[in-house]
């Protein structure tokens, strides 16, 4: 009977111990960090070019606070290269926390949940846009699945 007890009293102790824990953790200052947040800052407004495929981007901050990418991205097919037009509207941008020695890099576009983007032009069901913050360059990329057109390492003029 005294064994008993004895165990019960020591499983009580051990609950209210963990209970103790946990509730002094909880009550922490701390606030919890994603692996990610969104963000308002965009590219500088102005004009993007690639020289190696002559693709281009305009960059125009909206009056309401969104930025409007538009431009001309290439498809290669063989020995063919297509161009497109298209025009990204971004509310806000997904990014990730860089690790050590790395910058961050803004997204959006499909993968992205937590990004806010439209494509207006081409209609598309997939499209994805990078910011990297070190060098100032924009990539885009868009189009179905075999098709997608794309254009990088823009660079502000």
């Amino acid at each position: 009977m005294k064994n008993s007890k004895n165990k019960k009293l020591f499983t009580y102790m051990v609950v209210g111990a963990l209970v103790m824990a946990l509730s002094i953790s909880c009550k922490s200052n701390e606030v919890p960090q994603e692996t990610g947040s969104t963000s308002s800052n965009h590219p500088s407004q102005g004009t993007y070019t690639n020289t190696i495929y002559n693709d281009s981007a305009t960059v125009t901050i909206n009056n309401n606070g969104t930025c409007t990418i538009s431009g001309t991205a290439h498809f290669i097919s063989g020995s063919t290269t297509d161009y497109t037009n298209f025009s990204i509207t971004v509310t806000k941008w997904w990014y990730y926390y860089p690790e050590s020695g790395s910058s961050i890099t803004y997204r959006a576009g499909s993968s992205w949940e937590k990004s806010e983007a439209t494509i207006d032009l081409p209609a598309t069901d997939y499209f994805d846009v990078s910011y990297y913050t070190d060098s100032g360059e924009l990539g885009i990329s868009f189009g179905p699945e075999g098709k997608r057109y794309w254009t990088g390492n823009l660079t502000k003029q």
